[in-house]
């Protein structure tokens, strides 16, 4: 197997997927971790890595599967930015897809978990409404439950994959994003890979 070293060392690491599509028209698809150790790739879609979903290798600017054919060319854009390349679709019509993933680091923090959990933020996204960020706890009302007939509408929780912790938010009792924490203290809780923005959010304390 042809591998540069200095490549490997730009990979070597866990990277997660922020979003994936063709063009401007792109979404998160659900966790995705890929995992990059000494030219070889595991791609897992928890935050537990136990079993990788895909073997990967590492040839060139390629990632190829155990069968020998090539799952995607990639390209690392910066040092925390990862784009792999691989074919889809798009109306119909056959597509070459881009998949962004950054680079996973650890949180700066001094608090633990059960610290984190006890704070309250907030952030608003341009055009939208302020976005709440309390954890373990229905965030919709209970009228407002009872009106839709529903058991469960939003929550965060706090998750971690050994110094990372991430915000997951669950929407009707489905899990939704899970994203990054890069710094927490008493003022402001910063995160990333959100998809279709650029750089970190921040959000600040809120009562």
């Amino acid at each position: 197997m042809i591998f540069n070293s200095t490549c490997s060392q730009q990979l070597d690491g866990k990277w997660i997927l922020k979003e994936v599509g063709y063009k401007e028209f792109k979404k998160n698809i659900g966790l995705q971790i890929l995992n990059i150790e000494d030219g070889k790739a595991g791609l897992f879609t928890d935050l537990q890595l136990v079993k990788s979903e895909l073997d990967l290798k590492v040839k060139d600017s390629s990632l190829i599967l155990e069968n020998g054919e090539k799952y995607s060319d990639f390209k690392v854009i910066d040092n925390n930015l990862l784009r792999l390349f691989i074919q889809g679709t798009s109306n119909e019509d056959q597509v070459e897809m881009e998949m962004d993933f950054v680079r996973l680091l650890p949180t700066k923090t001094d608090f633990s978990q059960e610290k984190i959990e006890s704070l309250r933020f907030e952030f608003q996204e341009k055009g939208k409404l302020k976005t709440i960020i309390a954890f373990n706890q229905e965030l919709w009302n209970k009228n407002e439950l009872e009106k839709l007939e529903m058991k469960e509408g939003s929550r965060w929780i706090i998750e971690k994959l050994e110094t990372i912790y991430f915000i997951t938010n669950y929407n009707c009792g489905r899990k939704g994003v899970s994203l990054p924490i890069s710094e927490v203290n008493e003022d402001l809780l910063k995160f990333y890979g959100v998809p279709n923005e650029s750089g970190e959010v921040i959000a600040t304390r809120a009562e």
